[in-house]
This record gives structure tokens, sequence and C-alpha cells, in this order.
């Protein structure tokens, strides 16, 4: 029997958000899975293999020898990790415009998924980039702020009321474009008109917007937990065999990376957030706009 295709351009209150994001993963899993493997896959092995070095560098401290070796592999790690959600970002949402522009329920391939990744993925790429400067922008006017302040008052309760001023805006700046990339995806807008957009569609919704974050995020939590468990194992067993100056040996580095491979695949999880915000966005469209209503008028 052949499923029915889910409708998108409908509203949702916050239950039905999160039950129409996990029919959408039964619905899609395997195709769905296996894009997220063969795009995202090789920038995951990448991470995880920087992430065992890292660690690995970090059990050697003792030995007074690895703290360049500690500083390379963070900058490695923070590179590859960076790449790894943008790709995980062009997959994901180049999947769900597929899903959208389909009228039949066929699966869809990877490679149509691989076309949609690079058509999409300069674009994401700008989003980010753009934000990051907005975000690098603002810590430096904020830290400025706070250290003119600071060298005139060194009130600690001064100094903790100021971080609050400045890092409480920051959190709701951050929760009220968290659809920017749905936006300019979705819509074919620049930034700025992404970011507009996304204040406009999240206005007097900052509560809702917070709290299906914060659920998201603790559910993939729950779920990547399993995924860290072998490597919390080695951690804890390296970190006692490395006190004794010598480091660790070849196995344990061995068994430190590919653990650490195993970590990154918690990584996946993320799509169940970005999933998430596509049936978010629609659902403050039709709330707001009403658009999927009115296309079901105009086709009668």
């Amino acid at each position: 029997m052949e499923q029915q295709k889910i409708e998108f351009k409908r509203y949702r209150d916050f239950g039905q958000i999160i039950n129409a994001t996990f029919e959408f993963i039964r619905q899609n899993f395997g195709p769905l899975l296996k894009s997220l493997l063969f795009i995202v896959g090789p920038f995951l092995l990448i991470t995880g293999i920087v992430l065992g070095f890292y660690q690995k560098s970090i059990f050697s401290i003792y030995t007074l020898t690895s703290l360049s070796g500690i500083g390379i592999s963070m900058i490695l790690l923070i590179i590859a990790m960076f790449f790894t959600v943008q790709m995980m970002l062009s997959t994901v949402y180049s999947f769900i415009k597929i899903y959208l522009e389909r009228t039949e329920t066929t699966p869809i391939q990877i490679e149509e998924v691989w076309e949609g990744v690079k058509q999409n993925f300069l674009k994401i790429l700008g989003v980010t980039f753009s934000l990051g400067l907005l975000l690098i922008g603002s810590i430096i006017i904020s830290g400025i702020i706070i250290v003119i302040i600071i060298n005139v008052s060194s009130n600690p309760f001064l100094i903790f009321l100021l971080f609050l001023i400045f890092f409480l805006p920051f959190i709701y700046f951050m929760v009220k474009i968290s659809l920017v990339y749905v936006v300019s995806l979705n819509e074919n807008v620049g930034v700025m008109n992404s970011i507009q957009r996304s204040l406009y569609l999240t206005k007097n919704k900052f509560w809702f917007t917070f709290g299906l974050v914060f659920v998201l995020s603790l559910i993939q939590g729950f779920m990547g937990f399993i995924f860290q468990i072998p490597q919390y194992i080695v951690m804890f067993i390296s970190m006692f065999n490395s006190m004794d100056g010598t480091g660790v040996d070849g196995v344990t580095e061995i068994i430190i990376i590919v653990t650490s491979i195993i970590s990154a695949l918690q990584y996946l999880l993320y799509a169940i957030t970005l999933i998430a915000l596509v049936f978010y966005y629609f659902s403050l469209v039709e709330q707001k706009e009403a658009k999927g209503l009115l296309e079901k008028i105009d086709s009668i």
C-alpha cells in the first residue's frame, strides 16, 4: 500500500510538530539515512578521526610534549565540525525540498539529493558566514563595552549583571533566527531578508520556539548518549593509564579514534531538529498568512 504524502503546509501545535517530524523520518528513513551516510558520512568520519587525535593528545598532556598538538587538533576539529554541520544542513534541507516538490511518494534517490546539495551548499555557507560576522561583531562590541566598565568598576555583581545583559539578548536573537536557513532556501531570499522574515514569523513566539528547540535538543541528547558510551569508557580508562606520564600506547590510540568515530555519528541526530524546524516554519506561515489554504482554494 502506497504511503500518503505528509502535508507540510498546515498549522500544527507543539506536539503535532514533533509527531510530524518523527512520522517524516519513519516514512523516509531509508533514503534519508542513505543520503546522510553517503554525503555527510565522509565529513563525520574526518571529524571522528580528528576528535580521536584531539583526545589522544589531551590524555598525553602529562608528557608535556603534546601542548602544540592539542592546539593543532583543536583547530582541525573546529574546521571539520564546521563543514560537517554545513553538509548536514545542505543534505537535510535539499532532501526536504525534493520531497515538497514531488507529487508522488516514490523513494528519493541519493543522486537527487547530491544535486540539491551542490545547488544549495554555497547559499547555506553564505548564510552561516553572514551570521558568523554578525555574531563576531556583536561579541567585539559587547567585549569592548564590558572591558571599559570593568576598568571603571571592579564590582563582581556589576560584572555578572553585564554578562547577563549581553548574554540573554544573544540567546533571544539566536532563537528568533532559528528559521533563517529554512526561509533562505524555501523562499529563495538573501541573508538579511531571511533574518527579517525569521524575526517576523517568530514574533510573539519566543518561548514556543525556545521550548521546541530545547525539547528536541533533549531528545537528541538522550538518543546520542548511546553513541557516546564507548567513548566515555575508553576516556575513563585512558585517563588513569596516562597519569603515570607515559601517555597512551598505540593500541589505546586506535581504540580512542574508533570510539571517537562512533561518537561522531551522533551528529546525524541533528537532522531531527532541522526537520522539525521546517514543519514549524510552515506552521507559522499558515498561521499568519494561510498560504496553504489559499493554494487549496485556488486549485478548486
